[in-house]
């Protein structure tokens, strides 16, 4: 971007809005516009003003322009399951699935983003997300799915018992979320500007019903992650909005895993970031699809060649 002032142009009004409370999108802002981010609101990108072949504009919808010597676009994306229209049954913009990551079609699976399944912490509720922890531990449930004898029609109406989990990294900052994001907000923590070197440590929990549906922290430690995560997986009963969450947060979550038995590091791996392991992963993935792109490249002449009507084959 032209200038140390990169443009976020954004056509709603707060800082993902579809996850962050209005406080703590504010927070958020605030901090990015700390470190030179203009945040463009209340229109969206028309087009690109190209010269010599390269960006030059973007070109705002209420007739701005924006100088710009690169431009990220974060549109967002639409599951790609039109190859499978009319074959497979479809909820959410997904493939519909049961606990076992089952399609309409039982022979068929399906996971990671494309797989709308039944949540149980949710009640049982469809959903889809488009995070690489969801189809990590999608993907797990299916080769379980496929290798355990199955458990008939009852074990096939189970939801699965899946934590919803987001997390981002950014500047100095690490959030992480749990579960839903419905109910009532209490905030806690400290939503002041970090000093210089400082680190901001603040929440959120989402109570439905009187108990812990979703929760957001920004600043935990692996272990108040954990006890955070503890207290939406196990739904924990709130009396007092105020005094328990209010004034003690991440105090509560850590009384109640503790109340419950939760050891530290006892839960599943999915329901923390394990950045250490995804890292571990995605190098083996890379040299495995290089592996692969090679064998392939040396192959495919032959490959092509084959007669696949042979029965033989």
């Amino acid at each position: 971007m032209r200038s140390r002032s990169p443009w976020s142009s954004r056509e709603n009004t707060a800082a993902v809005g579809r996850l962050f409370t209005p406080k703590i999108a504010e927070f958020y802002e605030k901090y990015y516009a700390a470190k030179g981010v203009v945040f463009v609101k209340g229109t969206a990108v028309k087009s690109l003003e190209v010269s010599d072949g390269k960006v030059a504009a973007a070109i705002l919808r209420d007739g701005r322009r924006l100088p710009a010597d690169m431009v990220v676009v974060g549109i967002g994306a639409r599951a790609n399951t039109g190859l499978f229209d009319g074959q497979l049954a479809m909820e959410r913009g997904g493939i519909k699935v049961n606990g076992r990551m089952q399609t309409s079609d039982a022979a068929v699976y399906a996971v990671g983003d494309v797989a709308a399944f039944p949540v149980a912490l949710l009640g049982g509720d469809v959903r889809r997300f488009e995070h690489v922890d969801c189809a990590r531990r999608t993907a797990r449930r299916a080769i379980e799915a496929i290798l355990e004898p199955s458990g008939g029609a009852a074990e096939e109406g189970k939801a699965f018992g899946y934590l919803p989990y987001f997390y981002s990294r950014v500047f100095a900052l690490s959030w992480q979320f749990y579960g839903d994001n419905a109910g009532e907000a209490v905030h806690f923590g400290d939503f002041s500007p970090p000093v210089a070197g400082g680190k901001p440590k603040f929440g959120a929990c989402w109570v439905s019903g009187g108990r812990v549906a979703g929760a957001f922290i920004e600043g935990g430690s692996p272990e108040e992650n954990e006890a955070m995560a503890s207290a939406v997986r196990s739904r924990a009963a709130i009396a007092d909005l105020a005094a328990e969450l209010g004034s003690r947060g991440l105090g509560f979550a850590d009384e109640e895993s503790r109340r419950k038995g939760v050891r530290r590091g006892a839960l599943a791996a999915g329901d923390r970031p394990t950045y250490a392991r995804h890292a571990t992963v995605g190098v083996a993935a890379a040299v495995s699809i290089a592996a692969f792109a090679y064998w392939y490249g040396w192959m495919a002449p032959y490959v092509v060649k084959r007669d696949f009507s042979d029965p033989k084959l």
